[in-house]
């Protein structure tokens, strides 16, 4: 079934419309970490890609009121961490509002490799980036990283669609 997309008066789509458009992609979910002197934090993001092989690079977009914006501003780098269906309980934690730092690294076994960003044991993959762009866009920050160090396992990853956490299912 398709739904046409409903525009205000100005005809720009809405917020809402939006809102209901992405719920229907299917996206992989990526704890995003970094540490700045001895201040780590981290929040659960779906808005992240691969930007380029050569040089590796990645993406990812975080809402300027996130309270781990400003520790990715401060240190220059970050960590993207593809969890794996087994680690939705990671992906609550760092999701959830107002939650302490403390907290939320609280599961799981962190790790360092070349930036000091908090690096997930487990994951599916977790790319250490230093940043090499940022560009301001509506709420958010797109954060543009080259890839300084990565590890990755062959597991089955953590997908996100409707509001909800979901598995893999292979079809023959």
């Amino acid at each position: 079934m398709r739904e046409t997309v409903r525009m205000d008066e100005d005809n720009d789509v809405t917020a809402h419309d939006f809102k209901l458009g992405m719920r229907q992609v299917v996206s992989s979910v990526a704890i995003v970490t970094s540490r700045a002197g001895g201040e780590r934090n981290g929040l659960t993001a779906t808005a992240v890609c691969p930007v380029s092989v050569e040089p590796p690079t990645m993406l990812v977009c975080v809402n300027r009121n996130a309270s781990a914006e400003a520790v990715i501003a401060e240190s220059g780098c970050f960590a993207v961490n593809f969890l794996t269906e087994e680690q939705h309980g990671i992906a609550r934690l760092f999701s959830t509002p107002k939650l302490s730092a403390e907290r939320r690294f609280a599961e799981g076994t962190w790790l360092t490799m070349v930036t000091g960003s908090p690096v997930l044991d487990g994951a599916a993959a977790s790319f250490d980036c230093e940043v090499t762009e940022r560009i301001a866009s509506g709420s958010h920050h797109i954060y543009i990283g080259r890839v300084v160090a990565l590890v990755s396992v062959d597991r089955d990853a953590l997908l996100y669609r409707d509001g909800q956490f979901r598995k893999l299912e292979q079809l023959i």
